[in-house]
């Protein structure tokens, strides 16, 4: 059944000895428990560049990534305001004791998750009336693989490039030509394995150098590099 606000629901992250974050357009609710039994409740905004750090395992972590034009309507904040941000939701929504009620759900993450969804949808609902057609268009037509430029994109959206890129901002949190990169860069890191020479042409990149050099400026390495588990790690 399809979701109109959350996009994918993770209830147990696959445990690798990194963890990788690529860059991100997505904002995402986090619910976590450590081994202490502090729980809290996170919003992780877009991230711009990939990071890396040696992966803590924590008994209960389930993560709502939200779709991508619905945060400013879900959580009445502009995303753009949480862009390379992780801050608790309570920052974002004012006092809430949702946190200390998931606990009694640590053993049963899939109805953590449902009721983490239904305060969010019930307790927070709409507070601006719908750009949600117009952005959900804008971001199908911005990961295509052929790259159209933002200009083109507005066009047939029929608004002014000025007004995309605003509403773009407000409710993804990037601007649509940085969420262009970020989406062909993600489309690549299933590839990594692949002669890059091949993918450049696929992706939309005009040669090989080019995808390299917007790999590296968004990944933090190069596409080899990456491909061989060669990242730098965050003491973080």
């Amino acid at each position: 059944m399809h979701d109109p606000w959350i996009e994918t629901v993770t209830l147990k992250p696959a445990i690798t000895p990194v963890t990788v974050l690529p860059p991100d357009p997505a904002t995402t609710v986090v619910w976590r428990m450590t081994r202490a039994g502090e729980s809290d409740v996170l919003v992780a905004g877009p991230r711009t560049k990939a990071s890396y750090h040696v992966t803590k395992e924590l008994p209960v972590c389930v993560r709502l990534r939200i779709r991508m034009g619905r945060v400013m309507t879900l959580l009445g904040t502009a995303a753009d305001e949480l862009v390379d941000r992780t801050v608790p939701l309570e920052d974002v929504i004012g006092p809430t004791d949702l946190a200390e009620r998931l606990v009694a759900y640590r053993d049963r993450p899939a109805e953590a998750a449902e009721t983490l969804r239904g305060f969010l949808v019930d307790h927070l609902p709409s507070r601006l009336p719908g750009r949600l057609d117009l952005v959900a268009n804008a971001v199908a037509e911005l990961s295509d693989g052929m790259q159209p430029r933002v200009a083109e994109t507005a066009a047939g959206l029929g608004v002014s490039e000025r007004y995309l890129r605003r509403v773009f901002r407000e409710d993804v949190g990037v601007s649509p030509k940085h969420f262009a990169r970020i989406a062909r860069v993600r489309s690549l890191i299933g590839q990594a394995r692949r002669p890059w020479v091949d993918t450049a042409a696929y992706a939309g990149y005009t040669d090989q150098s080019h995808l390299i050099a917007d790999f590296r400026s968004l990944m933090g390495v190069t596409p080899t590099a990456f491909a061989a588990g060669q990242v730098p790690l965050s003491s973080c």
